[in-house]
């Protein structure tokens, strides 16, 4: 027998989640922004026993050109796993979903131009501070924005020239009963790859050593309490303004590191391990698309090889 009938997927939805008790944080949290923004003022609205096949790849179709792969392919999950959960617990009638395929986003990477990291560089060491130290750090290890504010001085191995991430800063949604919406937390990095060494160059070494402060200090906040990332990732637009460099997320530091990485013949195997990837695979999927200069190398490359 059908459960309440006028439940709708929102409602589903909300019970699938709360049914998810294994799963990590920041996981969490990216499903539930994933919801809000593109499926509660959608198909979400949709008595859960009237969605259909159709209503699905209609979502789906719609957001095919503005959505990076990756993240279509997290909203396809949700979806057909809360669609499942309504059928194991009797929400509603089987729904196959077997011909609604990953459709592939038309957005492209970006990352900065070796000129512009060249004047993002420049403007950096002068006048330095530590968030602008940071900044060139992760420009240099591909680090991602949680785990950078959650660096301890702790973390810094400067007799080895290295540091090591086993934490992350996120902001997560509170109890609905709490005044404020949000809230920042510490957490375990996103994976059990993600728990790295890393080798930091001497350049900067030499530049965190003169903010070094207490171990059990957070770099960024200069003391024991949690530094927000948007704090940071403001900052690094402000500077981008300043430099006259085009808007970008603070992300785009990390495909920039991986690009310059791959054209100065890093090997993949070690650019997985320094990113944190699960798998190789994974590094050669997002980030191994030849530059025009490389295309450029290899066919000059080619000209000599024939000319010997």
């Amino acid at each position: 027998m059908r459960k309440n009938k006028n439940i709708t997927y929102n409602n589903v939805l909300e019970f699938w989640l709360n049914s998810k008790s294994n799963i990590k944080v920041q996981s969490k949290l990216n499903y539930e922004n994933l919801i809000t923004k593109y499926i509660n003022n959608t198909i979400g609205l949709l008595l859960i026993t009237k969605i259909s096949n159709e209503d699905i790849k209609s979502l789906i179709n719609s957001l095919k050109d503005k959505l990076a792969a990756s993240t279509l392919k997290r909203l396809i999950y949700i979806i057909r796993t809360s669609l499942s959960y309504a059928y194991k617990n009797n929400y509603t009638s089987y729904i196959d979903l077997n011909d609604i395929k990953l459709l592939k986003g038309n957005k492209t990477m970006f990352i900065l131009s070796k000129e512009e990291q060249n004047t993002l560089e420049i403007y950096l060491k002068n006048e330095i501070n530590i968030r602008k130290v940071i900044i060139l750090l992760c420009l240099y290890t591909g680090l991602r924005l949680g785990e950078v504010c959650g660096l301890k001085w702790e973390d810094i191995d400067f007799s080895n020239k290295s540091l090591i991430i086993k934490r992350t800063v996120l902001r997560v949604r509170n109890d609905k009963n709490d005044k404020t919406k949000t809230t920042l937390i510490e957490s375990t990095p996103k994976s059990e790859s993600s728990l790295r060494i890393i080798p930091i160059p001497n350049f900067i070494i030499l530049l965190l050593s003169k903010f070094k402060d207490k171990d059990s200090y957070y770099i960024l906040s200069k003391s024991e309490k949690l530094y927000d990332p948007r704090y940071l990732e403001s900052f690094y637009r402000r500077t981008l303004e300043k430099c006259n460099i085009k808007s970008n997320k603070f992300h785009t530091l990390r495909h920039t590191f991986a690009t310059r990485s791959i054209e100065s013949k890093m090997d993949i195997k070690t650019l997985s391990e320094i990113l944190g990837h699960s798998s190789v695979t994974i590094t050669l999927k997002l980030y191994v698309h030849p530059t025009y200069e490389m295309k450029r190398d290899s066919i000059e490359n080619l000209v000599d090889f024939m000319t010997v």
